[in-house]
């Protein structure tokens, strides 16, 4: 293969890349194989690479569109007895990598290519101990190639770091696209980093795992870590590229027992590949599936789903994203992975109609596994669907407010709680007590809406969202589950939002204090001047009092990007993360206690970092 030719291959692949994040589309899969469960293996390279063939033929004949382009937290004590917050997560027992965590004494903060482990307490004398760059959290160095920090865990005594790698290579091209392009994407993976902290001031790398493609999502339940990443099918001169496991700087492919799949899958256009690791004992676990690009990705104590979406029928422009204008065009497949430490078995399959919008769209309850779907984007439909341990069809519920999708979705037990948008905010109370009859049981209809829901006890539920570009807080009473009722509201005064209307670990909740931290953007428009406010809304909440501002957090919005992306507090003191500084301030009057500057990058090119002096622990 000639210099262009490979690099056209690799160019396409970039290119590839670049647009799948736009869409995601699926497959179906289901044999049997004692090691694969619902699915099969390979008995070499040349029968995989065959099986490739035969499904892209499939693919040019068939209607679903390929190539497409342009298109809850919780506390723990420390030693002394202090409290700290834990990571807002979706299911307890089940931890989510996190870019800020604590415990009880440090905090770390991941941030771009580093991990900066900073002495928390006394908040008035902060100070980073341990900056852990790019070669230490690898253990070796990187030529040709960059990688950053996706999330960290801390679990007894251990630092876990889950990295996205990227490689590259020279462009071969001799013209003038080699100016403007002298690197191309050749290789990527994600790792597994973990450190022991017995001396907090030099952490030891003791294991560091990878597997090829980019880090979708990981979770952590006890001492074992699971991380998803996805790499793209790739051939060549009738050469087929498998997945590689990196054991450190050292790689080597998958075997091919390793390598899962179902004769009758509709797209063969990545490898899904699953890595555990024992975080105590440093032992490991790796499969792959051939799959379609995977979407949303939820997980239990026992098993993992991973779902993968397929469109039929001709695609639209809304939203400034692809989407299909057939209302019947969206499909789910969801594939239950039972998980029992580092076993890791694909033990059932699903289809269903629509596409979810997030993890929160789906809740294992009892062994049963709860979905809500939207149907498309120009005429919506809404559906719920209960399925049972094997992922057969238990009941369903569908029609839900037409002509409008899902904005926000939690359930609570026997419950969900589903909030559907299009000039009013529906929220809609499911019984799902019986998983063979799910029912509509109240609704409420308010102006806005909420796009994050957070329970706060057993009868009340808080909603995040906007009305009227205007960030809202709404409390809602679910007592009596056929007549919910907005009790309380806080609406900004200006025009605000929040990233904790999207991302879920940026909300902190104590229950115990009545207290809600989220991250806030603001800003005052006087005709042609406008003023920029950038912090933490702090908020008392009770069944009784309702919502109330305790007070605000200021960080200098244009001083390093210090838009707050995280809370979290050690016993009586709060402590706000942005992009380069963490302030502490009491939690009682909000009065400052401490800040430092953990992070200082030079933004005007490139994240170029700053030396930070640390200090002793």
């Amino acid at each position: 293969m000639n210099s262009n030719t490979r690099a056209a291959l690799a160019f396409c692949l970039v290119a590839t890349v670049v647009t799948a994040g736009l869409i995601t589309y699926g497959l179906t899969i289901g044999k049997e194989s004692s090691r694969g469960g619902l699915l099969s293996t390979f008995r070499n390279v040349d029968e995989l690479s065959g099986f490739l063939d035969e499904v892209q033929s499939r693919q040019n004949s068939n209607e679903y569109m390929q190539d497409i382009s342009y298109g809850s937290g919780s506390a723990e004590k420390t030693a002394d007895s202090a409290s700290y917050s834990k990571t807002n997560v979706q299911v307890a027992g089940v931890d989510e990598d996190d870019i800020a965590k604590t415990d009880g004494q440090y905090l770390f903060i991941a941030s771009y290519d580093r991990v900066s482990i900073v002495r928390a307490t006394p908040p008035s004398q902060m100070a980073n101990v341990t900056v852990l760059e790019i070669e230490d959290l690898l253990g070796y160095e990187l030529s040709n190639a960059s990688a950053y920090v996706s999330g960290i865990y801390v679990y007894s005594g251990s630092l876990v770091v889950i990295l996205s790698v990227h490689e590259y290579q020279l462009w071969e091209r001799g013209d003038s696209l080699a100016e403007f392009m002298p690197y191309i994407a050749n290789q990527q993976r994600a790792v597994v980093s973990v450190f022991d902290l017995s001396d907090i001031s030099s952490p030891q790398l003791t294991t560091s795992y990878g597997v090829s493609g980019y880090a979708l999502t990981s979770r952590m339940v006890q001492d074992d870590v699971y991380l998803v990443a996805q790499s793209y099918v790739w051939k060549s001169d009738n050469e087929t590229y498998l997945p590689s496991f990196w054991n450190g700087g050292e790689s080597e492919e998958f075997s091919i027992d390793r390598i899962f799949y179902d004769s009758d899958c509709d797209d063969t256009s990545s490898f899904i590949n699953l890595l555990a690791v024992d975080v105590g004992d440093g032992e490991y676990e790796y499969m792959s599936m051939i799959a379609g690009y995977a979407s949303t990705i939820y997980m239990s104590q026992s098993a993992m789903y991973l779902t993968f979406q397929k469109w039929s029928g001709e695609l639209t422009l809304v939203d400034s994203a692809m989407a299909p204008e057939d209302e019947a065009s969206t499909l789910t497949t969801i594939y239950k992975v039972s998980i029992d430490g580092l076993s890791m078995v694909t033990t059932a399959r699903a289809d269903i109609k629509g596409w979810l919008l997030n993890q929160f769209s789906m809740d294992e309850h009892e062994g049963y596994l709860r979905v809500a779907t939207t149907t498309s984007w120009m005429n919506p439909e809404n559906g719920v669907y209960v399925l049972t341990p094997d992922l057969e069809s238990a009941g369903s519920l569908e029609n839900i407010a037409p002509e409008e999708r899902i904005y926000a979705a939690r359930f609570l037990g026997d419950t969900l709680y589903l909030v559907t948008f299009l000039q009013i905010d529906p929220l809609f109370v499911i019984d799902l007590s019986n998983p063979y009859l799910p029912r509509v049981v109240g609704e409420l209809t308010l102006p806005g809406f909420s796009s994050y829901l957070h329970p706060v006890d057993e009868t009340h539920v808080l909603g995040i969202g906007y009305e009227n570009s205007r960030l809202k807080v709404s409390l809602f009473d679910v007592s009596d589950p056929t007549e919910p009722v907005e009790t309380s509201k806080f609406l900004a005064e200006n025009y605000s939002w929040s990233m904790a209307t999207w991302d879920h670990k940026a909300v902190l909740f104590d229950q115990e204090r009545g207290m809600l931290v989220i991250p806030v953007e603001t800003t005052v428009i006087d005709g042609m001047n406008y003023t920029h406010w950038s912090g933490a809304y702090v908020f008392d909440v009770s069944a009784a009092s309702g919502i109330s501002l305790r007070g605000t957090i200021s960080h200098d919005a244009y001083s390093g990007y210090n838009s707050v992306l995280r809370s979290l507090y050690i016993g009586d003191s709060l402590y706000t993360v942005s992009y380069s500084m963490v302030k502490a301030n009491s939690i009682t009057d909000l009065t400052e206690l401490g800040s430092l500057t953990y992070y200082e990058p030079d933004w005007w090119y490139y994240p170029d970092p700053v030396p930070v002096e640390t200090v002793d622990a």
